[in-house]
């Protein structure tokens, strides 16, 4: 065969291999970097019971939190970052959004849910702020563990959860995609270290566009949790909850 025409075959052969090389490439970055779809969760619970009582407007109400104390150990010497984390009420490491949604609910009647991961957060605090980091840049939705069979029954959800690389985590985009939030008035709360709401509270009214979201959300540095029981209170008089 003429050399000439050898070498045109394997030019044309080796650009086919690159091109298909290079398509594979491409496809398996998008397929990374895009969203992961949000899952339903493999069990769903039923939250409140028999004796859940109605708010004063006669509205059936449910406090949802995400909270990530980094310890749950009342007796060890925390490190700085567990202490931001966290707060000891009664003897009882909580998380300080896990502390707001309690008052909440104390205050209000609601019943409560906490949204927990299908694979729990690390407590390490290096590891985790990365997690977030990867999570948000990734634009993932984290698989919740169970999901709420009478979620239809509320007619108020708040909505907690710290704020994480200025924004909320991500699981909170999971949570706001498995239910039909149509006609619900949503309470946005949260708890952060310097940066408020930081915008949430827009990105809330975005995605949930046939929801009433409450405009004047409650906010809490972590440095000023002991007096979250009367700027809750007084938060939730306020936006016209309690009395």
């Amino acid at each position: 065969m003429n050399k000439k025409v050898i070498t045109g075959i394997i030019a044309v052969l080796v650009v086919v291999i690159v091109g298909v090389g290079g398509y594979f490439l491409l496809s398996n970055k998008a397929t990374t970097d895009a969203p992961t779809e949000t899952k339903q969760p493999d069990e769903e619970i039923k939250v409140g019971n028999e004796d859940s009582k109605p708010n004063k407007d006669g509205k059936k109400s449910l406090v949802v939190y995400f909270s990530v104390p980094e310890t749950d150990d009342p007796n060890k010497k925390m490190t700085t970052e567990e202490e931001n984390s966290a707060i000891v009420v009664d003897g009882k490491v909580l998380g300080n959004t896990q502390y707001a949604a309690m008052l909440i609910a104390e205050n209000t009647g609601a019943d409560i849910y906490r949204i927990e991961p299908k694979m729990p957060y690390t407590t390490n605090h290096r590891d985790l702020v990365n997690l977030a980091k990867e999570e948000q840049n990734k634009d993932v939705r984290p698989e919740i563990k169970n999901k709420i069979s009478n979620f239809a029954d509320y007619d108020i959800i708040y909505v907690g959860y710290p704020i994480w690389w200025s924004d909320m985590p991500q699981i909170l985009y999971t949570f706001f995609e498995l239910y039909d939030f149509n006609g619900k008035t949503v309470i946005p709360f949260s708890t952060h270290g310097g940066s408020g709401l930081a915008g949430t509270v827009s990105t809330i009214k975005n995605k949930l566009t046939e929801a009433n979201v409450e405009s004047n959300a409650f906010t809490m540095s972590r440095n000023d949790m002991e007096s979250a029981p009367e700027e809750i209170k007084s938060w939730l008089k306020e936006i016209d909850m309690i009395d």
